[in-house]
């Protein structure tokens, strides 16, 4: 058979036809199934290609006997077939020499069927394939041969340089098929393991195969390592680490490896992770202790995330106050930390773990304190005591952090290592922040101002305000400085805690001194959080103290002792307790500053002040924004408010002067407001407006008496107590409840301060400025008349001049007996001129003064004749009169 009927084609001189003819022919004629049929098809290539070059004249069919090529090529087929020679390195060294001994026509010859055979065979040493490429000197030859043979080969080369898994010769002995399993087997794990992902590996390790494995004890360590990095739990590869591991305990790559295997076998492996975690840091330490501590100690879980936290800050940097990169040097949690944390959050943990969760995600801290102050004194609570003086101690707490003895939990070293981390970190930032710098060197220059960057709205500003959040006692002289520094900043940013200090500094009380030790300064902490709570969220946080807050040890010099009586004395609920806050008092009056809601205000048994009106005017628009006439009214009162500063009446005015509304008796009304003497609406108006005639035209007469003259005059009790009914009542618009609160607070404010009435004022008939109620009116007259009329008679048998004068002292003195009774009735002189004109006409004029009923409020002659001045407020007292109770 000719060599173009073996490629199965017609005699050609194209050479790339000749190529792609065997390629087609080559998968039918494998070496090792059919070593003849590639031999013969190998030698017809090598034929065809040499007569299309025209070296040799075509022949039909070759009968020479086997030339040296040919022997050399079966030889090389029958050492691939040899499973006893194939992996022995110096069977491929004796081909070799064999080779050497050939001619360079015959070797050269050979090339190509040899080249052929290594790319066509199955797996191979590659330390033997070496030997037979270096000695044909094939790395050399590549850009001598076409493309197709050059990439081919180039290939194998690169596959070849990559060393063997283990010394193939121990293989010898197998059977071929052993042999090539095993090295597809062990080839297969290197490649997935260096190329592909390591659950590739973890799954081709987890197929079941019956396969022998090599006898060589240097593959194994490397073995072991990979299926340990990869995940793969092996029997012998734990054996082996920890035999490695009981020899060089200190080694640390071994440690890591063993502690893999240990968690592959679901072995406690928490003491090797945790040495990792305290030379190393690994960041798979971390992970298998949070995975370790939620199923064995979840109640310490947040705190192993926090400990764990590594933000990279950038202190020392010298950025102007209003540069932005200062918040890049402030400890902050990374992105890893945040996700843990969310992780955490969904997890059945205690209350006290998951509330400190929810603080650290941007909740309030409040009811994680809540649990803190009401749980028992252990070792665990004091570590989340102290994690969480880390963001709200000063100076001192950080260093009692740093000293900071471990428990004898597992964990609690971890705990420990990653708290004092955090101390340094927020020691450092506390003492190199250039916000916090610039506060203390304006507080400790006298007349120095704060700088422009710390007033405005920037990160600077924030960094400082965190800084001065943290609960520390200021003394005398640094909360009046502080208070002059901070005064152009409003009121509602200063912390609570330097709010509290500067209230109790108004009047003249202070929180007692910050003791030392660590025990003594919780319990100061302790105290004072009570009250900053009550500052901050006085209804949740009273609600959360429920059960435990009778069982919280206070001081009696502190003023936390106060507020503990009066609360345990109210008996009712805490929002019944917020509602009776007394605004006079320092400490209640600044709880109540940040009570502003429209409910909280028109449900107080007093009548709040204009600051804190103003406030929900300004806080709570969106609720009141249903009511336009309301607002406006609101916002008039506001603006003529003279105990309101003047920045916040121009914005009340503002406000008032930004509605509008169609129609031409709009622009006049908003006009008379803005006056202070306003137009009274049509009642059509009103009705549209789902507004009460009556009551309008009672706040506008109020509005009128209290604004539009030069000197303020109180509206009448009844009108009074027409708008207390307005106020109390549910279909009343909420805005114009608080206008007309605003209105009675403006008018309790006016009421003339007096002492207190007695009895004795009453028949001191020299105090003309008094007031005189009817019954003592009545016994007064009476008495005069009856001293006066026996001794007139007395006198006037002596002299009748005398007894005129005597008749005369008496009508003076009823006379001014009626003046105060008028006072009693909130009249004046003039009453009295006209009552004293019409009695000579009608002589039983004075009689009204025995049956006209008294004023019962106060008025500016004094309290009601007769009684004390009643503790209670003008609202306490109209309510009273409407016949309400509460």
């Amino acid at each position: 058979m000719s060599c173009w009927e073996h490629l199965g084609i017609a005699p050609t001189d194209d050479q790339n036809s000749i190529r792609s003819a065997y390629r087609a022919r080559l998968p039918d004629v494998h070496p090792e199934r059919d070593p003849e049929g590639f031999q013969a098809l190998r030698g017809a290539y090598e034929d065809a290609l040499r007569q299309a070059r025209g070296e040799v004249p075509a022949t039909s069919e070759r009968s020479a006997p086997p030339s040296a090529s040919e022997q050399a090529v079966q030889q090389f087929v029958e050492l691939l077939q040899d499973a006893g020679r194939r992996f022995r390195p110096e069977a491929w060294q004796d081909y070799c020499r064999m080779l050497d001994q050939l001619p360079l026509d015959v070797l050269e010859g050979l090339d190509g069927s040899l080249r052929g055979l290594l790319l066509s065979n199955g797996p191979l040493s590659h330390r033997c394939v070496n030997l037979l490429t270096e000695r044909m000197a094939w790395a050399n030859r590549l850009m001598q041969m076409p493309f197709e043979e050059a990439e081919a080969l180039d290939q194998l080369l690169q596959r070849i340089a990559e060393p063997d898994p283990f010394d193939l010769a121990s293989l010898s002995e197998w059977p071929t098929v052993a042999q090539v399993e095993n090295l597809w087997y062990v080839r297969t794990l290197e490649h997935l393991f260096r190329n592909r992902p390591l659950q590739e590996f973890r799954g081709w390790c987890s197929l079941h195969l019956c396969l022998p494995m090599p006898a060589d004890p240097d593959y194994y360590p490397r073995l072991y390592r990979q299926c340990t990095l990869a995940g793969v739990a092996l029997g012998g590869a734990l054996e082996h680490y920890q035999a490695l591991h009981d020899e060089t305990p200190d080694d640390l790559d071994i440690q890591y490896l063993l502690a893999l295997q240990k968690q592959h076998h679901d072995l406690d492996a928490l003491d090797l992770w945790t040495r990792l975690w305290h030379e190393r840091e690994i960041p798979e330490a971390a992970a298998w202790m949070l995975a370790w501590c939620a199923h064995h100690s979840p109640e310490r879980l947040p705190l192993l995330i926090l400990a764990f936290n590594r933000s990279q800050i950038e202190l020392g940097h010298e950025h102007p106050l209003d540069a932005y990169q200062l918040a890049d040097g402030e400890p902050a949690q990374t992105p890893q930390t945040l996700a843990r944390w969310q992780r955490a959050a969904v997890s059945e943990l205690p209350p006290l773990a998951r509330t400190f969760i929810a603080w650290q995600m941007g909740d309030s801290e409040w009811p994680f304190l809540a649990e803190l102050l009401g749980a028992a004194d252990t070792p665990l609570t004091r570590l989340y005591r102290q994690a969480w003086l880390l963001q709200r101690g000063d100076d001192s707490d950080l260093e009692h952090l740093l000293n900071l003895q471990t428990g004898d939990h597992p964990l609690d070293a971890v705990l420990v290592q990653g708290l004092q981390h955090h101390a340094r970190q927020q020691r450092q930032w506390l003492r190199e922040s250039p916000a916090l710098q610039a506060l203390q060197q304006a507080s400790s220059s006298p007349g120095a101002k704060l700088p422009q960057a710390l007033g405005d709205n920037t990160v600077a500003r924030a960094q400082m305000l965190r800084g001065l959040r943290r609960l520390r006692r200021y003394d005398e002289a640094t909360l009046q400085r502080l208070g002059e520094l901070l005064a152009p900043l409003p009121g509602w940013l200063l912390p609570p805690c330097l709010q509290l200090q500067m209230a109790l500094q108004r009047s003249g009380r202070s929180l007692p001194e910050l003791p030392d030790d660590g025990d003594a300064r919780w319990h100061w902490q302790r105290q004072t959080l009570l009250l900053l709570g009550l500052l901050e969220q006085p209804e949740q946080w009273l609600e959360q103290l429920d059960q435990t807050l009778a069982d919280l040890p206070t001081d009696a010099e502190h003023p936390a002792h106060e507020a503990k009586a009066q609360l345990l004395a109210n008996t009712t609920t805490p929002r019944r307790w917020l509602l009776d806050l007394d605004e006079a008092d320092p400490l209640q009056g600044l709880i109540a500053a940040g009570q502003v809601s429209p409910d909280i205000l028109l449900g107080s048994p007093r009548l709040p002040s204009v600051a804190r009106i103003g406030a929900c005017a300004e806080q709570h628009s969106h609720e009141l924004a249903g009511d336009p006439f309301g607002q406006m009214l609101l916002d008039a009162l506001l603006h003529h408010d003279p105990d309101l500063p003047q920045e916040e009446r121009n914005l009340a005015l503002q406000r008032l002067l930004a509605f509008t509304c169609p129609g031409t008796w709009f622009e006049p009304f908003r006009e008379g407001l803005v006056k202070g003497r306003p137009q009274n609406l049509a009642q059509s108006i009103c009705t549209d407006n789902g507004l009460v005639f009556a009551t309008m035209q009672a706040i506008f007469d109020g509005m009128r008496d209290l604004l539009g003259g030069a000197k303020p005059h109180l509206p009448s009790t009844s009108q009074l107590r027409k708008l207390q009914q307005a106020k109390d009542s549910s279909a009343t618009p909420t805005a114009v409840r608080l206008a007309i609160t605003l209105l009675l607070s403006r008018c309790e404010r006016l009421l003339p301060k007096h002492a207190p009435a007695t009895w004795r004022s009453q028949w001191q008939i020299w105090r003309l400025g008094g007031r005189l109620n009817r019954i003592n009116f009545t016994l007064q007259t009476l008495a005069l008349a009856g001293a006066a009329l026996p001794l007139s008679l007395l006198v006037d048998k002596l002299s009748s001049d005398l007894a005129l004068a005597v008749l005369a002292g008496a009508v003076l003195v009823l006379i001014t007996c009626m003046l105060r009774r008028l006072h009693d009735m909130s009249r004046g002189v003039g009453t009295l001129l006209m009552l004293l004109l019409g009695s000579f006409m009608l002589p039983y004029m004075l009689l009204v003064l025995f049956f006209w009923p008294s004023d019962p409020l106060p008025n500016r002659y004094g309290p009601p004749g007769g009684k004390a001045a009643s503790t209670q407020g003008l609202q306490a007292r109209l309510r009273r009169l409407n016949g309400v109770r509460d």
